[in-house]
């Protein structure tokens, strides 16, 4: 093969590999470890499971819980829009003290970044306020990182 033939071979070769590697790493369908830093300092972590069709769900992980009992999947759903955009709503409640409880919906919009996580911005609602009206304000927001979790 001459040098020509051969470099366009190599070159092709490259942008086959990145457009595979890139498709495969913009997945969401799996098991995500999410970790929020709200904006007053309070960080919470969490389980994010995306499956088929937008649907999903969210589990706190939170060590105060062993008070409570285990916690419980709660309903969340996903979308995935243009140049690795992600979003990650549902209905959260966060522990509050020893007996109080924060209800509301979690909203997680990111984008993918490398090595299979995604980083973006978090906001959570009261109960009481849609998250897709204008007028909603969030009762905190902050930033949050999610890892793939192996084998999810």
């Amino acid at each position: 093969m001459t040098p020509k033939p051969a470099l366009i071979m190599i070159v092709f070769a490259q942008i086959l590999g990145v457009g595979l590697s890139q498709a495969q790493s913009a997945n969401v369908i799996g098991s995500w470890r999410v970790e929020i830093t709200f904006g007053n300092g309070d960080g919470r972590s969490l389980r994010f499971e995306a499956r088929e069709s937008g649907k999903g769900s969210f589990l706190l992980l939170d060590p105060r819980l062993k008070v409570w009992g285990p916690a419980r999947p709660s309903e969340a759903k996903w979308t995935q829009g243009d140049e690795g955009s992600v979003m990650f709503s549902g209905t959260v409640e966060f522990p509050l003290g020893n007996v109080g409880r924060d209800a509301g919906t979690l909203v997680l919009k990111g984008k993918f970044g490398t090595e299979g996580t995604i980083t973006g911005t978090a906001t959570f609602f009261p109960l009481d306020q849609d998250p897709k009206d204008p007028k909603a304000r969030p009762s905190k927001s902050g930033s949050f990182k999610a890892i793939r979790v192996a084998g999810g």
